[in-house]
């Protein structure tokens, strides 16, 4: 570097004023669906508002809500004008990103497609659409230089999504093992503590731990759909192709969690995948009575957790949230940022 330059660049008129901050970079956000995590993400965007603008130059600005009832409570105010009904309208919406919170795959796959294929970003928590789908809206993101964050469709705030494709990459995952439904493990952490089942969902429900129709989560399905995902991040399976054998939780866990305790253990609802010396990727979702001392036996309530085996890495773990509108809606409010990024 040149004298100059240093001249150039470090010099200081001190007599003249400072130049004013640079304004925070405006990102334009639709939200299709505010139930329980897109009301959870509205609620972080504003408190959120500061931080985001300090620490990394934007701003995150609402411009569209798609919502089946306007007139329904959602314990966050919404200004009438950003709420629409019609799916055309939302879709044509002027927006840098769109969230997709509605779940299942209609209308959830509409809304995805069409905002890749405008060129949008899109964040989505829609574990059941990127099993079944992962790879093709990928590639739809790739051809049109648009971005397809999904951190908060499996774990929760456990940041695994981003660590397979970032981090692990190249370094030989050889088998995942976890807990991968909040719900689940806050029923059995529950029972354990001598609380019937049957009460223990009551509070999960009441807590928003768990649906108000719990059978994905009580047989298996939720957990395969993100153990499927998992495997096509490490490994490159089609998820949707991948065979995951599943065994549902007992409708009452009360006696296996009884002789889990009885062998001094734990019972673990887990889900795993494996990669064979032959490329062969087998996945699994069943109870576990686990040892009282093993990493995953301390996971309590509505946390997960995953262990990834990597052949030059070692064992990777990694904890946090799982289950709950706040803890998703942070891994939305992450992939926001890195989406537009």
């Amino acid at each position: 570097m040149t004298a100059s330059a240093i001249d150039r660049s470090g010099a200081r008129d001190h007599g003249a004023p400072r130049a004013r901050a640079r304004a925070p970079r405006v990102v334009r956000v639709a939200l299709a669906g505010c139930g329980t995590v897109g009301a959870s993400l509205v609620t972080l965007i504003r408190r959120q508002r500061a931080l985001f603008e300090a620490r990394h130059g934007v701003t995150f600005e609402l411009v569209r809500i798609l919502v089946r009832d306007p007139a329904k409570e959602r314990g966050v105010v919404l200004p009438r004008h950003l709420l629409t009904t019609s799916m055309d309208d939302f879709l044509r919406t002027d927006a840098d990103v769109v969230v997709e919170a509605i779940g299942g795959f209609d209308p959830a796959e509409r809304v995805v497609r069409e905002a890749l294929a405008a060129g949008r970003h899109v964040v989505t928590a829609n574990k059941a659409l990127i099993a079944a789908h992962g790879p093709a809206l990928q590639r739809l993101a790739d051809d049109q230089g648009a971005s397809l964050q999904f951190e908060a469709a499996v774990g929760g705030g456990v940041p695994v999504v981003r660590t397979l494709r970032g981090e692990l990459g190249g370094h030989g995952v050889r088998t995942i093992t976890g807990i991968l439904n909040g719900t689940t493990n806050f029923l059995l952490t529950a029972v354990a503590e001598g609380t019937r089942f049957a009460d223990a969902l009551r509070d999960a429900q009441a807590r928003g731990f768990a649906e108000a129709d719990p059978s994905r989560d009580l047989n298996g399905l939720d957990a395969a759909d993100k153990i499927r995902i998992l495997a096509w991040l490490a490994w490159g399976v089609d998820p949707s192709t991948l065979d995951v054998r599943v065994e549902p939780l007992p409708a009452d866990p009360d006696p296996l969690a009884a002789l889990a305790k009885a062998r001094d253990g734990v019972l673990k609802y887990l889900a795993g995948a494996v990669r064979g010396d032959d490329g062969t990727v087998r996945a699994w979702v069943r109870p576990v009575i686990i040892p009282r001392d093993h990493a995953l036996a301390a996971v309590r309530d509505e946390e997960n957790a995953v262990h990834i085996d990597s052949e030059s890495l070692g064992l990777l773990r990694l904890q946090g949230r799982g289950a709950g509108g706040s803890a998703t809606a942070s891994a939305v409010l992450g992939d926001l940022l890195g989406a537009v990024r």
